[in-house]
């Protein structure tokens, strides 16, 4: 039974870690996420230079060995301004524009055609979506540009939009913070449980053990006494097969016999005769 509870105990601590090895990491960035999305600025929260967004429409659906479509997860590679100097015709790009109600909203396209100043820096770009017919309407300057696709995960974006909302938060983070506290509090008060058990069974065996003892010294005692007891070695054998074995009904019983024995003894002892006077 112990064996299968330490199996058990093992298993159930192996799963708790999977989970926790998964989720941490998942923690450890959304709160980063949300901690810099709410620090403000027109770049998307990154987690070492690396912004995931989601994507909302299908634009960029196409056959290139880059296009993504609508759902999927996307990952920015955040430029500085030396890097966007790079860019050109044919790169994947986000920029930002900034909404009437002063929100920021963020296009990921590919680089059409580029336009650099007679210094050679980049200056603006054209940009339009795989599965769009059109270019985008306007020349997208550098400084909108905030970073460069290093890569995509189809489907994923929704999931990771529902990690940012207050379900997702508690499905993924709070669920199994509670599993695990809870988890954790049984397994103390098994071991607890166990540690008095076995408290109280190393208790029973010192008892036994004194009790043995005491009949040892018992047994003694009656064989130092010459002719009082009668079958003394058969009263040995039993006391010793009592200590072997730790038995309660055998140490109960040997008790029995050596107090039988002292009364038999003392019933044989002769009488003594009364004096005859001689006339």
């Amino acid at each position: 039974m112990s064996k299968k509870s330490g199996k058990g105990g093992v298993v159930a601590a192996i799963v708790m870690g999977v989970i926790a090895v998964i989720l941490l990491p998942i923690l450890i960035i959304n709160i980063t996420l949300i901690i810099k999305g709410s620090a403000g600025g027109v770049a998307p929260p990154d987690v070492f230079g690396i912004a995931p967004l989601a994507v909302a429409t299908g634009s960029m659906e196409g056959d290139n060995p880059d296009s993504f479509g609508e759902g999927a997860l996307v990952f920015i590679d955040i430029l500085t301004e030396e890097e966007k100097n790079n860019l050109a015709e044919g790169d994947v790009v986000t920029y930002y524009f900034e909404n009437n109600d002063g929100s920021i909203s963020y296009v990921t396209h590919r680089i059409v055609s580029v336009s650099r100043a007679e210094d050679g820096t980049l200056s603006s770009v054209i940009t339009r979506g795989d599965a769009n017919n059109s270019n985008d309407p306007e020349a997208i300057e550098t400084s909108y540009i905030v970073g460069r696709l290093a890569g995509s995960v189809e489907g994923l974006g929704d999931f990771a939009m529902f990690l940012q909302t207050p379900a997702g938060i508690l499905v993924f983070v709070g669920i199994p913070v509670v599993a695990f506290i809870a988890y954790d509090a049984i397994r103390i008060t098994l071991n607890n449980r166990k540690v008095k058990e076995q408290e109280r069974s190393e208790k029973l065996i010192q008892d036994k053990d004194e009790e043995i003892a005491r009949l040892r010294a018992l047994v003694g005692e009656t064989s130092g006494s010459d002719g009082q007891v009668k079958g003394q070695s058969e009263d040995t054998q039993k006391v010793e097969d009592a200590v072997q074995v730790k038995d309660t009904d055998k140490v109960e019983e040997v008790e029995k016999v050596t107090s039988d024995g002292a009364r038999q003894s003392a019933q044989e002892e002769p009488e003594p005769s009364e004096p005859k006077y001689e006339e």
